[in-house]
């Protein structure tokens, strides 16, 4: 507004008005100035005056809920503040989309701006041109200061989109019947302006249609997701007394809450958040934390470990990446609904109370906050409805003494006169246009002019394009796009990158993939790659070559990094370096099909109600025992010690000595030497959560300030006491044992050890990620606990490899503990300890 205030005070200058003086002293020509421009001046004065208050008067209900609750959501990282020359993918979407085809006439802008009256609308146009470029350079930091890591930088570049499109007009005018009009019929003829025209006009088109289909081509959202059947499901048996999260939604996250009275913990609006564990974290939504890496899985982790703090009991997936996170939480799939997305649920949860606390604000705050912000919007439309008007001249006003200031206020322009000296920057602007005329020159040469202009300023940009679609062929850019491909599915060009030998096809090379399963089938991206040792035979560049490489991948999931070297061969043929792939020959045992034993366990019919429940569908809790407990503590850095370092661990067993089956939540509480908690935590992947009758498990609840739910590290000092809870459900669900192992005690040279497990698959369906939980013992009771997953799947009737190490964490010390007594089935490590194995399985869903 101020710009466009300033732009038409400053054209006011330049039309002469009657009563002016024409003295030709600097002083007189201020006062000439001064005198044209004081009737805009006052009424954009009194413009910006009412603008301001009605502003003032729309938000006040929202800045003095600010000031009552200020906002403490920490910086969450926005693509508009990266750097666009290192990351191009970012600058491709907050800056060159949003430019689109203006982005062409940028320079004609701030050549017509500069040069004219109208220098503020370029002056606030080349600002907003550098703020939008987010971390490209440094300027908009040092201008933004603390609000650079709040702001999301794209919207300067939005505002710049609608401030240079006086200028574009101004463009196309000149095209059309101006001053480029005349040069370029003179130049090149009106047939060359004609085409150039119909070139922009196509220009503007395809990049209008480029951008507005763009997500056909690339995704930036999931499928269209029909909220129909979780609605129902929700407003089932009262199923919205309970909190509910999603899971791969996107955007239609929002629209899913705002076609339900059930709510969620996580929302669409960042300064409304009040839960510590999101304002203190850097992510944008729970729904999509794989796309903030750790910070954001540590984040989600926090409300499936505890989800009673929240009252969460049903999360609804549409990403499977989440579904090993869910399930060794303790969480279990109730079944997929008609749209696709997978009911998960945990037991045990409480509802929401019937009257949920909230603050109360003044009832004139919510009056207005409900009716000025949409009568403001009504008001400024019906503005435009009243009739042009002037300041009327009053009856004192028409006395000779006092006519002056009638006309100050008055404007009776005449004709404009020609640009004055008034603009010093002009001198500088005038050679430049005498430089670039080029109506002297022969038509040939401007010709040759033009082309070699055209060159420069587009040859870079096609030398760039065919790079990226011709990229060298080198081993290394071979092994990187495979696995690129394989990573975002893309499987025709993955195998485009095999040479296939003895007969392989794309079928059977997709059936050799998918038999290999584990946690790389959707459950996992590949965060980070290495191509290690090459070493070719032969001249690079001859078909028939040969070259091996050995490549490091780490695999990034909701449980763990996963790391692994594979060893690769390659061949140069006429197309260049290729995989050398061959068929991979399963060897399955004859009898596929086998019986097995199985116990099915009572369930009730109950249904998840807070009503008065039928007698028959009461259960009672089934009976546990905690058999030894200890809290310890270790240090994350073996070289430096220091409490920031040092996470504290309460490790145990646990025993169902019920007849039912148990699901079980193991809660640690950590108090002061007054009694006071300082904080609670639950057991999540380190323990069995479905147990059988008479099963035992070991557990281990982590505090490592994430998952603890407080905003720094423990002091161990302060930790006078622990307690541990436990308490289950009676369950019929994800109560398979299929897995069972040999495992065999190793030394290795640092004067550690580990445990070398065979994992054998004695069920009837493939186990997709193997769980091995490995507790050591000393005299009183479980010392420390480990947990370690396969990384590829374990077929029916086959076996999978996994090692698990048995060294202590460093600075291991007993912080405090409650004797437990030994238990049968210790097996005996080299160094003397006992230790034992507890493996449980996830599967994939058969539904």
């Amino acid at each position: 507004m101020a710009p466009t205030i300033g732009t038409l005070v400053l054209a006011a200058a330049r039309l002469p008005r009657p009563g002016e003086g024409n003295g030709t002293s600097l002083l007189a020509r201020v006062q000439r100035r001064i005198y044209r421009i004081l009737p805009r001046l006052y009424r954009g004065g009194l413009f910006a005056f009412l603008a301001v208050c009605s502003l003032v008067i729309v938000v006040l209900p929202y800045w003095l809920w600010s000031k009552a609750d200020p906002i403490t959501q920490v910086s969450i990282p926005h693509g508009s503040r990266e750097n666009f020359i290192t990351h191009p993918n970012f600058g491709l979407m907050f800056w060159i989309i949003p430019w689109a085809s203006t982005l062409v006439y940028f320079p004609y802008a701030l050549y017509k701006g500069f040069s004219s009256w109208r220098w503020p609308i370029a002056a606030s146009l080349g600002l907003l041109f550098v703020l939008g470029t987010g971390g490209t350079t440094p300027i908009p930091k040092l201008l933004l200061r603390g609000a650079f890591d709040i702001l999301t930088l794209d919207r300067f570049t939005f505002w710049a989109t609608i401030l240079i499109l006086p200028f574009v007009g101004l463009a196309l005018e000149s095209a059309v019947h101006g001053r480029l009009s005349a040069f370029l019929d003179a130049n090149f003829g009106r047939r060359v302006r004609l085409l150039l025209l119909l070139g922009t006009l196509a220009l503007a088109c395809g990049v209008s249609i480029a951008i507005s289909t763009l997500t056909t081509y690339r995704k930036f959202q999931p499928n269209t997701i029909d909220i129909g059947p979780i609605l129902t499901f929700i407003e089932k048996d009262e199923h919205w007394r309970y909190r509910y999260l999603t899971l791969g939604f996107g955007d239609q996250m929002a629209w899913l809450s705002a076609n339900t009275r059930a709510s969620t913990p996580d929302g669409n609006y960042h300064s409304a958040r009040r839960l510590p564990e999101l304002t203190t974290t850097p992510i944008e939504r729970l729904e999509g934390a794989k796309y903030t890496g750790v910070p954001g899985i540590g984040s989600l982790t926090q409300f499936i470990t505890m989800p009673e703090k929240y009252n969460l009991k049903f999360i609804y997936s549409n990403d499977a990446f989440y579904d090993p996170a869910l399930y060794f939480a303790g969480w279990h799939r109730l079944g997929t609904l008609e749209n696709g997305v997978m009911i998960w649920e945990r037991e045990d949860i409480p509802p929401l109370p019937e009257r949920l606390p909230r603050k109360e604000l003044p009832v004139w705050q919510r009056l207005m906050w409900g009716t000025l912000p949409l009568a403001a919007f009504v008001a400024a439309f019906l503005s435009l409805l009243l009739p042009q008007w002037r300041l009327p001249v009053l009856p004192w006003q028409r006395r000779g003494a006092l006519a002056f200031p009638a006309r100050w206020l008055r404007e009776d322009a005449l004709p404009p006169e020609a640009p004055s000296g008034w603009q010093p920057w002009r001198r500088f602007v005038r050679p430049l246009e005498r430089t670039l005329n080029l109506n002297r020159l022969p038509l040939a040469i401007r010709l040759a002019l033009s082309s070699l202009l055209a060159l420069i300023l587009l040859g870079p940009v096609g030398l760039l394009g065919w790079k990226l679609t011709h990229p060298q062929s080198t081993p290394q850019a071979t092994l990187l796009a495979y696995w690129d491909n394989v990573d975002f599915k893309r499987f025709h060009d993955a195998y485009g990158q095999i040479a296939p030998l003895d007969g392989l096809d794309e079928e059977r090379w997709l059936l050799d993939l998918s038999v290999e399963g584990g946690v790389r089938t959707g459950y996992a991206k590949l965060d980070a790659m290495t191509v290690q040792h090459i070493s070719i035979r032969g001249d690079p560049n001859t078909t028939g070559s040969s070259a091996s490489a050995s490549v490091h991948l780490r695999w990034f999931t909701s449980l763990t990094d996963f790391e692994e070297t594979v060893h690769q061969d390659l061949i140069r043929t006429p197309q260049g370096w290729r995989i050398v792939a061959r068929p991979r020959l399963k060897i399955r045992p004859q009898q596929r099909f086998t019986g097995q034993a199985g116990v099915q366990y009572y369930r009730a019919p109950r249904r998840l109600t807070v009503a008065t429940s039928e007698a028959g569908d009461v259960l009672d809790r089934p009976r546990l025992k905690v058999l030894s407990a200890r809290l310890v503590q270790y240090d994350l850095d073996p070289v430096f010690i220091g409490p920031s370092r040092v996470r504290l661990v309460i490790v145990g067993e646990l025993q169902n000595l019920d007849a039912r089956p148990a699901d079980v939540t193991v809660t640690g509480v950590l108090r002061r030497a007054d009694g006071s908690e300082m904080t609670r935590n639950n057991a999540r992947d380190l323990m069995i959560h479905k147990l059988l009758p008479g099963e035992r498990t070991p557990f281990a609840v982590v505090y490592d300030g994430v998952t603890a739910g407080v905003d720094a590290p423990i002091n161990p000092g302060e930790v006078a006491q622990f307690d541990v809870f436990a308490k289950a459900v009676v369950t019929g669900r994800d109560l398979n044992r299929d897995l069972v192992a040999w495992s065999i005690p190793q030394k290795h040279q640092a004067q550690g050890g580990q445990v070398d497990l065979q994992m054998v698959n004695v069920g009837t369906s493939e186990a997709t990620i193997p769980h091995a939980l490995l507790a050591l013992y000393d005299a009183r009771g479980v010392q420390w606990v480990k947990g370690a997953y396969g990384l590829e799947a374990v077929p029916p009737r086959e076996s999978r490899d996994l090692s698990v190490s048995t060294d202590l964490p460093p600075h291991y010390q007993v912080l405090s503990s409650h004797a437990g007594t030994g238990i049968a089935g210790q097996f005996a490590l080299p160094d003397g300890r006992r230790y034992t194995l507890t493996l449980h399985e996830f599967e994939r869903d058969s539904q």
